[in-house]
Parts: structure tokens; sequence; C-alpha cells
């Protein structure tokens, strides 16, 4: 099944392009009141694209260091870019998917024919679950990973820290079903609240926040033999939702691609 044929609706969002010399405080409000997976950049003089990942953002902010956010503030679209991957509308699905495991982002640009480009994402996978497009024999059992949690006094520094070792986007609260992950982080670095706050004090860290007061979400328990495809309708259903039971948790990602890379997920044939 082709590309085109799994998404056709795809194409008709339309997608700003984000000017590479912007300052990244121009940009925020976009990451956080579109929630886009990725903001995509004009092209540079490759032809090729670059976007800003929320979870690149967190990365970068990390890497400079205490008391040095205002520096991220003032930073150039283009110096926190990435590359993105791109793939054509008329390649198969199953290329999505292997750019997915690639990059380790739940997401990539596609361009059709016209050249007319959209963001395809984890949650759009989800969904084909419910069209039939994909399907699964395994269960939530079989896919789901355990929880990583941490005190709620701790600060999202660790948070954060634990994320990138872990190389994952969610951090239960201990002894709880409630977790934050990294679309929460970015909407309380990026609030109006924060960068007043920043403005006022640029020696202010906002990474010495604790968890606790950082919004968090409630994660779904369900039955370990749950189908995949019940899995997804639940997914789908609220945008960064979990599932859990005992001490395991199952993503999106789980849901996608772990049955993907054993070959345990299967895609109507079709042009």
């Amino acid at each position: 099944m082709r590309i085109e044929v799994a998404f056709p609706k795809a194409f008709e969002k339309a997608y700003p392009a984000i000017d590479p010399k912007a300052p990244m405080i121009s940009v925020l409000p976009l990451l956080r009141f579109h929630e886009a997976d990725a903001l995509i950049l004009s092209l540079d003089s490759s032809r090729r694209h670059r976007g800003i990942f929320g979870f690149s953002c967190l990365a970068r902010i990390l890497s400079l260091g205490p008391k040095r956010f205002p520096q991220f503030l003032k930073e150039e679209c283009q110096d926190v870019s990435e590359p993105l991957a791109t793939v054509s509308a008329t390649q198969a699905l199953g290329r999505l998917l292997d750019i997915f495991l690639e990059t380790r982002f739940g997401f990539a640009r596609v361009i059709e024919k016209k050249g007319i480009g959209a963001l395809l994402t984890l949650n759009d996978v989800l969904e084909l679950y419910g069209t039939g497009a994909v399907s699964s024999e395994m269960e939530v059992r079989g896919v789901a990973s355990r929880i990583i949690a941490l005190p709620e006094d701790s600060s999202l520094r660790s948070a954060l820290e634990e994320m990138f070792r872990r190389r994952c986007r969610r951090i239960f609260i201990s002894g709880t079903r409630e977790f934050v992950w990294d679309r929460g982080i970015v909407d309380y670095l990026f609030s109006p609240a924060a960068l007043a706050e920043v403005a006022r004090d640029p020696a202010f860290d906002p990474l010495v926040t604790p968890l606790s007061q950082i919004g968090r979400t409630e994660a779904e328990d369900v039955d370990p033999d749950m189908t995949l495809k019940a899995a997804a309708a639940v997914l789908s259903a609220e945008r960064g939702q979990c599932l859990v039971f005992d001490d395991k948790v199952a993503t999106p990602w789980d849901v996608v691609m772990k049955p993907w890379k054993d070959h345990g997920l299967k895609i109507r044939s079709g042009r």
C-alpha cells in the first residue's frame, strides 16, 4: 500500500514554513498551541528539509546547562533545527515506518507529486488500525515496556536527563498512574508565565521546577490481553495517552513500531 493511498487527506492540511533566521522565541507558540511534532523550516540551498522538534528543543536546553535558557530563546531556528526525514507519497507505507525506526522520531515529511508536503506521525498510523489498513495479532502485553518513574519532587532537569538516557517521552510519578511527558514540559517551558519569569530574571532556571508543578496525565489502565487494534483506538482518542498494567506501559511507539520491527504488523495489500 502506498503512503498516498493510506493517507488520502494528509495533503489537505496547511503547514507554515518557518524562517530559518527567526529567533526561537518567535516560533515557540506554534509548538505549544498547534501541538506540532515538528515545525518545518523553509528549504535551504541544498533543498533538504529541516525542522524544529519539541524533543530536540528540550535536548538543546538541557545541553546548555543551568541559567542558559535565555540564550536558547535568542538562537536562530536554523541553529536549533535538525534534518527532517523525507519520503515520497508514492512510496510504500512500510518505507515510512522504516524511516521512523531509522530516525527514532515518530514523524516524517512526505512529498506528493506536485511538491506539496505533509507531516505524517505515529498518531496517523495508529488510526490505520481502525480502517483495517494495518493489523496485528499481537497483544498489549507483547509490546509493553517497564514504567520509568521519579518522585514528584524531582526537578525537570532530572526528568529530562532520565528521558534522554532511557530514550522515552514519559516519566511517571512514583506510586501513581500519572505521568509527565515531553509535550507537557514544552508547554510549561514555553508558557507565557515561564517566559515572563525569564524576562524578569535572566538567571532564572526553569529546569529546577519540580514535577509536582507540571501538568500531568493519568494513564489508562487496561487488560494486558487487549488487542493492538483496541489499544490504538484508545491512544488515538487522546493525544499523548499511554496504556498501563502492572508495572508496564504501552505507548503509540510500542503499538506501531514494535510489531513492525518484529514482523508482527501486517499492511493490507493495495496500490
